[in-house]
């Protein structure tokens, strides 16, 4: 017999939660953050025309695309909606929507352990883990007035 786990299972109505806009171009959904694991879950929208900063992962990313197109600037492929990407640890890429796509591109990503951006000396300029990037999707619903919702641990 398995042993009993002590675990909170829940669902989170993702409809009511806000949109927080990073930057321009750029909004998330917190759902998760993961606690000690630090693999944390957000759902994000990129208009058409986001070029992200180049990065570098310190652990797994799994992508499903919901809507839209996207590709890394580094590779071939490209996700479509309704499209799964998977990430090794190290991956080094930059998210790119197409300036003529006809719609944002929707993507949930669960991430483990955060990123580093990197410049194009690949030089670390920002490191980006599941606690900045609550607090980052904080600051931008209070700049907004909006109130922060329950999220998942």
């Amino acid at each position: 017999m398995l042993p009993a786990l002590d675990t909170d299972t829940r669902a989170l109505p993702t409809d009511d939660l806000p949109w927080a806009e990073l930057s321009e171009g750029v909004e998330i959904k917190y759902l998760r953050r993961g606690g000690a694991s630090g693999t944390y879950t957000i759902l994000t929208r990129f208009a058409p025309g986001t070029v992200l900063p180049r990065h570098r992962h310190f652990g797994e990313v799994h992508a499903w695309t919901m809507q839209g197109r996207w590709h890394y600037l580094e590779y071939d492929w490209w996700a479509d909606g309704g499209s799964y990407a998977y990430e090794p640890p190290g991956s080094v890429h930059t998210l790119a929507v197409p300036d003529d796509a006809t719609e944002p591109a929707v993507v949930l990503f669960v991430i483990q352990g955060g990123m580093v951006l990197i410049d194009d000396d690949d030089q670390p300029w920002w490191v980006e883990d599941a606690q900045g990037l609550y607090q980052h999707y904080v600051n931008a619903l209070e700049g907004r007035g909006i109130p922060v919702p329950e999220i998942l641990p």
